[in-house]
């Protein structure tokens, strides 16, 4: 994975009006001329049933890893989703939940001591969702079991996982797939952020901090300072909170995600011209460009996690295209930055040093209104 890639996030059943392998097949030329290097599908499995939520239900309620949901469509369509990818120089990564599962995932029926128990029942350990339960992730068993799932997607020619929830996982699991599977697999962890994490050590439920995720990981979720992003824009924050959090930022890589299926569309909060100024600046920092499928056409409606909602891509909004388009290829062309700094100029402004692995030193003033 390159410290410029473009990772373009797709809701296979929402993709366009169509939805599944076929509707996104079709549409891989205009995500490929968009710039992206990385498809990533959210959980592509058959979802459970029991507890399900909405009519369709969550994708991160699964009942079979091994599985793909026949609303998607079969194997066959599949494995030609993939050719199609590498035909076009991209890769493909799939997004694996090893945190939970479906209440009546196949797996109950041979190895319910896979699973976390409290009080004698199935349960899970933070959190009331209704729809799911929890795997007992350090037990070796069940590593082996989710390392043999990694194994059989990797054997049909998938690239890399995204992994959701990664630092409620126990690292161990991802060293031992990573050992197994080899350096050249991506493996991306969605990362929590700051106030769950604190939670959870209240708790005394043992997580991952973000600096001992590498070398495992190749790239994590820019949670360390969403957040605080968030409640800047929301007029709840300060730009000072935002700039420290990621001045103090130890790990290499990250993902910079401006919105993703569990958080609102980017163009529901910031107007054109202030999104071209936060795309400027984020640009110019490091980490890999995230997309989520519509955000490049101004999209303003997140998609539901539990009925079918399609994404429309029909209309484009050329403004926000070309704003992308830019940013895109701005990060493109940028070399390695190897040295970052932020300071803080007055409430809105900001200037931030960079120094590139060619050993060229650039500063750069932006303003980020919120």
């Amino acid at each position: 994975m390159k410290y410029n890639d473009i990772i373009y996030q797709i809701f296979p059943r929402n993709h366009s009006y169509q939805g599944g392998f076929k509707s996104i097949e079709k549409d891989l030329n205009r995500v490929k001329d968009l710039g992206v290097d990385i498809i990533y599908l959210m959980p592509i499995h058959i979802i459970g049933e029991v507890n399900r939520k909405g009519i369709d239900g969550s994708p991160y309620a699964i009942k079979d890893y091994f599985s793909i949901s026949p609303e998607l469509g079969d194997i066959n369509d599949f494995k030609s989703l993939v050719n199609k990818v590498h035909a076009l120089g991209m890769t493909l990564i799939l997004d694996m939940v090893f945190n939970h599962t479906s209440p009546d995932n196949v797996l109950l029926k041979e190895h319910e001591d896979y699973y976390y128990h409290k009080n004698g029942k199935l349960s899970n350990r933070v959190g009331d969702w209704s729809d799911i339960v929890d795997l007992d992730t350090f037990k070796q068993e069940t590593q082996s079991y989710l390392i043999s799932v990694l194994q059989y997607w990797v054997s049909l020619g998938v690239d890399g996982f995204r992994f959701d929830v990664a630092s409620m996982i126990p690292l161990s699991l991802f060293i031992k797939a990573r050992e197994i599977l080899g350096k050249d697999i991506i493996f991306i962890g969605e990362s929590i952020d700051p106030e769950f994490a604190s939670y959870l050590r209240s708790i005394n439920d043992p997580s991952t901090p973000d600096d001992e995720m590498y070398p495992t990981f190749d790239s994590l979720y820019n949670y360390n300072y969403f957040r605080a992003f968030q409640r800047y824009l929301s007029h709840k924050g300060t730009l000072k909170e935002l700039v420290n959090l990621i001045n103090l930022d130890g790990v290499n890589q990250r993902l910079i995600c401006l919105e993703n299926h569990d958080n609102d569309r980017i163009a529901s909060i910031l107007n054109k011209d202030k999104l071209e100024k936060w795309l400027d600046f984020f640009s110019f920092i490091k980490g890999q460009i995230f997309i989520y499928a519509g955000q490049e056409y101004g999209n303003e409606h997140k998609p539901d996690l539990f009925n079918l909602d399609p994404v429309d891509l029909t209309y484009i909004n050329q403004d926000i295209y070309r704003i992308y388009k830019d940013y895109i290829n701005r990060k493109k062309k940028q070399k390695e930055i190897t040295y970052q700094f932020i300071e803080l100029i007055n409430e809105d402004i900001v200037e931030v040093t960079v120094k590139y692995i060619d050993g060229q030193t650039i500063k750069k003033t932006f303003i980020l209104p919120n």
